[in-house]
């Protein structure tokens, strides 16, 4: 009986530890991003949703990108549906609320943001394209985004740059 209890004391202890929520502190996470030369890249998306889900799948798992992703970003995905604690700037409150309080509470969005903590480029939705596809049009977000070129132009003269050269 008493290994019974153990037993169940144990399982649901485990439980507990893996249904908490994380506290994503954005601010810690932009300073080492910054300390290894990269960028943070914050993925909002929600349980439930086809365009988040074809998003990840098609996108974010596309070998290239997955590749480019993690030698040049650090990634944080948050799940506006999870209790996570997302900390940015003076701002603490869960996913769904930071969302709100940075204005793109649409999802998927994919938010880029800078060694001073300040957003770059924000992207909005998963647009399935026949012209462009996603990926590509994504990829070209992560080289403007690492390449820094968002120093030196707004990313519409960047698309017409690179469209030029082609």
């Amino acid at each position: 009986m008493f290994k019974l209890i153990l037993k169940s004391f144990l399982i649901i202890l485990t439980l507990q530890f893996t249904l908490q929520a994380r506290e994503i502190n954005l601010n810690t996470i932009i300073d080492t991003a910054t300390k290894t030369d990269k960028h943070l890249f914050v993925w909002l998306h929600k349980t439930d949703c086809g365009y988040c889900e074809n998003m990840k799948e098609f996108t974010l798992q596309n070998d290239t990108i997955k590749a480019f992703i993690d030698k040049n970003f650090i990634y944080v995905h948050i799940n506006v549906y999870e209790k996570d604690t997302v900390i940015y700037k003076s701002f603490q409150g869960n996913g769904r609320e930071f969302a709100k309080k940075i204005g793109y509470d649409f999802y998927p969005t994919s938010l880029f943001f800078n060694e001073k903590k300040d957003l770059i480029l924000p992207e909005v939705g998963y647009i399935d394209n026949e012209i462009k596809s996603n990926e590509q049009r994504f990829f070209t977000i992560l080289n403007y985004i690492s390449s820094k070129s968002y120093k030196k132009m707004d990313y519409e003269d960047y698309v017409f740059d690179i469209q030029e050269e082609l």
